[in-house]
């Protein structure tokens, strides 16, 4: 199982998208959404997702150096197989 970033269409709600988190950029993410060991956990079990605000998107770009965010969409931390 991998972690990825979910992209949804604020409209229909769908998934549109997904970008594989590489392992080592996990705990920054995990900082920058203000994660603990037991939510880290909870994702990696595949259990659910967290939320990604427009701020941290862009957090999370200057992270990982990918550009992903678009406001039209929005953004969730979850896993994929």
């Amino acid at each position: 199982m991998k972690i990825v970033i979910e992209k949804f269409d604020k409209q229909t709600e769908l998934l549109v998208s997904e970008l594989a988190v590489e392992q080592e950029h996990l705990d920054g993410i995990a900082q920058v959404l203000g994660l603990k060991e037991a939510d880290i956990q909870f994702l990696t079990s595949g259990a659910g997702g967290f939320d990604i605000s427009d701020a941290q998107a862009l957090d999370i770009e200057k992270l990982i150096d990918k550009y992903f965010y678009d406001p039209e969409y929005d953004y969730q931390l979850g896993t994929a197989d």
